[in-house]
């Protein structure tokens, strides 16, 4: 092979020793973080407390200079501009509307007004099962993880256009008729239930979704989808989607550019130049808050999944230049798992009122003054340290678990992670429109208790979605994958 020549990963591995190098895993991840969506999306609709830390109040912590801000942890809707410094929030008005008559010290919160059962769930399964940060972040981390497996597999030029050109329509055209949808079913009912709904259940996290001022500005929210570089949760395409995380695309998206340039590279370079290059951009995208450190992060692991000498020196482990000092990598994960999952915990148990913005602390753009950033942005999503040594942990110990990654590549979790896009479009919009209207209907007309008309909601909306899914993925999601692959091979032609 010559010196200008790519390394072929897979000529390779026939050398190898490594047992496995099919990803199929992958899949089984999103089935699992499909399955926690649902769970995280029906909290957050009917039970608040088990997916939110107990708010005051005035709300979360609000840095004095930030000029506006979003309520929860990754942004939503009620923006609004409070004079600096008064740390007035849209939940505050939204408050304000619950008890009118009441001072905003004496409004209850929602620990106070929930059974306390609900909050001790919270602290003990949300951080690791159904947290919003988590589930969100990990989504953008696979992402990265799995972008570059095609073409670290058949290094060239085709493959490398194939990636590029299909990408946008494999993902621009479900998310696009998701969001069409979704400004068709609230342009044109009266959404006057969903505040009625946030009365009857307490939940002030609830709103009805913004309505685009006109068709024009309808397509161009779907449009700019893919296509924001920053301000994700302000867009209007992510305030006009039923729980306001539309925003998760379109960093998944934006992020595969930081992907795609280096993932070129990689073939062209000694291995042992990718850690220490992914490392300091790394590092550097870390120091500025941006989610580069998830890309690169997720690349680097797509790299020693892929490339055999990264991942033998995997298997192999650290050791000292005599080898009397030996640490197996699988070592340095649990630590990482450990240390990760006590910081979720910290800041959902231990310390749950600076829950919201006690992990920003972490960035140097919120502590130094020297940096890009005059404040942190708070309105804002943003890459949590503790779900990054989480995912990295989980991630670098399922490398070493051959059977982990069989039941994970099995077929039922392969099924549901390939429709997991599917899934969590029909989901959301159903438990918004359908899942919200059951609940009024048996709890206002047919006497049900709340959690009766709860359950009753779940498993209406359960099977309903799975169904809507299906028909999704055949209809709209499948045949973008196949106009991504005809539109790649127009070009050629």
């Amino acid at each position: 092979m010559g010196s200008n020549q790519p390394q072929n990963y897979m000529a390779f591995r026939r050398k190898s020793s490594v047992l496995s190098n099919s990803q199929d895993h992958l899949w089984g991840i999103r089935a699992i973080l499909a399955v926690q969506s649902f769970a995280w999306l029906f909290f957050k609709v009917f039970n608040p407390t088990l997916t939110v830390p107990a708010a005051t109040a005035t709300g979360e912590h609000v840095p004095d200079a930030s000029p506006s801000t979003v309520p929860g942890v990754f942004g939503g809707p009620g923006i609004v501009q409070p004079g600096a410094g008064s740390g007035i929030i849209a939940r505050d008005l939204y408050a304000r509307s619950l008890y009118p008559r009441a001072n905003l010290s004496e409004i209850p919160s929602i620990q106070e007004t929930s059974p306390h059962y609900q909050v001790l769930l919270r602290k003990i399964l949300s951080p690791l099962l159904w947290d919003e940060s988590f589930i969100f972040c990990f989504f953008i981390l696979l992402s990265a993880r799995t972008v570059a497996i095609s073409f670290l597999r058949d290094v060239n030029s085709a493959s490398y256009a194939r990636s590029l050109i299909a990408r946008p329509i494999r993902m621009g055209w479900p998310l696009g008729v998701g969001l069409a949808i979704s400004c068709i079913i609230f342009k044109t009912i009266d959404t006057q239930y969903l505040e009625d709904f946030a009365r009857i259940n307490g939940n002030p996290y609830l709103r009805a979704p913004e309505n685009p001022a006109s068709a024009l500005a309808c397509f161009n929210s779907i449009w700019n989808l893919l296509w924001v570089t920053k301000d994700y949760s302000l867009q209007m395409g992510n305030l006009a989607f039923p729980s306001w995380t539309l925003w998760v695309p379109s960093a998944i998206y934006l992020q595969s550019y930081t992907v795609y340039i280096f993932m070129v590279i990689l073939p062209y370079s000694r291995p042992s130049w990718h850690v220490t290059g992914l490392l300091m951009f790394a590092f550097g995208s870390w120091w500025f808050n941006s989610w580069g450190w998830y890309s690169a992060t997720g690349l680097f692991l797509a790299d020693v999944a892929i490339n055999p000498p990264l991942r033998t020196a995997l298997f192999r482990g650290w050791s000292n230049e005599s080898g009397s000092v030996r640490m197996p990598y699988w070592s340095l994960a649990v630590v990482f798992l450990g240390i990760g999952t006590g910081l979720k915990y910290m800041w959902t148990a231990g310390l749950d009122q600076l829950y919201w913005s006690g992990e920003a602390h972490a960035h140097p753009a919120r502590y130094l003054g020297g940096s890009s950033f005059g404040y942190f942005d708070g309105k804002q999503p943003y890459p949590r340290m503790d779900n990054w040594l989480v995912i990295v942990g989980l991630l670098v110990l399922l490398e070493f678990s051959e059977a982990g990654k069989k039941i994970l590549g099995s077929k039922i979790f392969k099924t549901i992670g390939r429709r997991s896009l599917s899934y969590y479009l029909v989901s959301t919009l159903l438990m918004y429109t359908a899942g919200i209207k059951i609940f009024l209907y048996c709890y206002n007309n047919a006497g049900y208790t709340p959690a009766s008309s709860k359950a009753v909601a779940f498993f209406v909306v359960l099977p309903a979605s799975i169904i809507a899914g299906e028909i999704f993925h055949w209809a709209i999601d499948k045949p973008a994958v196949w106009a991504g692959h005809a539109v790649y091979a127009w070009t050629r032609t």
